[in-house]
């Protein structure tokens, strides 16, 4: 959770830049035109096809939120935003399985996914002179902009806001708010866009040919494993674990959409993306390298999966109610969670040592 849980890599990245170089030790194999298929196809197949469904994605809310602004708004166009802000959200939660590269350095996640939103400071700007342009919002504090306080704004706080409740002064800020996700998203997309100039397409596909960041293509598989590792253990103890262990909604992720159980499907849906090398396109994922030396393994990180998403599946109402009334289901997710990051962790990640250099 980005107010009290942050967001916290199993191994540094001094230790993953030093990633080791005895990968051979025990006489594997390394198969590295498959390898580079794989880097290759994850910047195209997953990386840039999610960061470039989010941008036309958030794009298309912002045209909407316009329309919307427009005098006479109707429920019908309010509809539509939350419509869009939920697919939006999609392929968000889902490119958190891989939050590396500019998504972190330039300090975008917080920017648009923090949570809880700060009612009080929310509605001091409501009830404020301030005109929200672009750079009024971007230089606003990370509660107070992004995916949450838009949530906030068009489903309200019961999720059952209508057209006329919107104010003209909730029309300026939503405004504002979508067009910074608009902008936000764009830059993230054209950050692994191979025709920008510095762009990470670059960087993470010559791993281990002269790149500083990856010297060698086993660091930058560590980074794919350690960051799909990573959004589990954020989903099992922190956005599930600690809403659960504090009784306390308030704390939860997407209440106001009742979205959170769908948004902790989607980063568990993420992991099997970057493993399977899927999104919108099918492309060589690390399924294929591990096919390629460990059957077992690859069954078992399959299962553990499978199993993570058919346990919150069995979440049947809105994570704020099931922390009280399926506490059985929820304790289940967590554990199905933990259990696949510990694969990741145990059994992935030496995998991917081993056979890569």
């Amino acid at each position: 959770m980005k107010n009290t849980y942050t967001k916290v890599l199993a191994v540094s990245t001094l230790m993953l830049f030093a990633a080791c170089n005895d990968d051979n030790e025990n006489g594997s194999s390394v198969d590295v035109t498959l390898n580079t298929a794989v880097l290759d196809d994850f910047s195209a197949a997953i990386a840039q096809a999610t960061y470039n469904d989010l941008a036309a994605k958030t794009t298309t809310l912002y045209s909407q939120v316009l329309e919307l602004a427009k005098d006479g708004a109707t429920n019908t166009e309010l509809d539509a935003c939350r419509a869009t802000w939920k697919s939006a959200r999609q392929a968000w939660e889902q490119s958190e399985s891989f939050l590396f590269g500019p998504v972190s350095t330039d300090n975008i996640d917080p920017r648009i996914d923090t949570w809880p939103v700060n009612f009080t400071d929310l509605d001091a700007q409501l009830n404020s002179d301030n005109e929200f342009t672009e750079a009024y919002i971007d230089d606003l504090e990370d509660a107070l902009k992004g995916f949450h306080p838009i949530e906030y704004l068009i489903f309200g706080e019961n999720g059952a806001k209508t057209a006329e409740q919107l104010s003209a002064r909730d029309i300026e800020y939503l405004k504002g708010l979508a067009l910074n996700l608009k902008s936000l998203t764009s830059d993230l997309d054209e950050s692994w866009d191979p025709s920008s100039s510095g762009n990470y397409h670059t960087i993470f596909t010559t791993a281990g040919s002269g790149n500083s960041i990856y010297p060698t293509q086993a660091a930058a598989f560590e980074e794919l494993v350690i960051a799909m590792a990573g959004i589990c253990d954020e989903v099992a103890n922190g956005k599930i674990g600690e809403v659960y262990a504090a009784q306390d909604p308030t704390l939860e992720e997407s209440p106001f959409a009742k979205n959170s159980i769908t948004d902790f499907t989607n980063n568990i849906k993420g992991v099997q993306n970057v493993y399977l090398g899927k999104y919108a396109a099918d492309g060589r994922g690390l399924e294929d390298m591990v096919r390629a030396y460990n059957l077992g393994l690859d069954n078992d990180v399959k299962l553990k999966m499978s199993t993570a998403i058919e346990a919150l599946g069995k979440i049947t109402v809105p994570f704020g109610e099931a922390i009280k009334t399926q506490k059985t289901q929820v304790q289940n997710a967590i554990d199905a969670i933990k259990a696949l990051q510990a694969t990741l962790e145990e059994e992935l990640l030496p995998f991917v040592k081993l056979h890569s250099n």
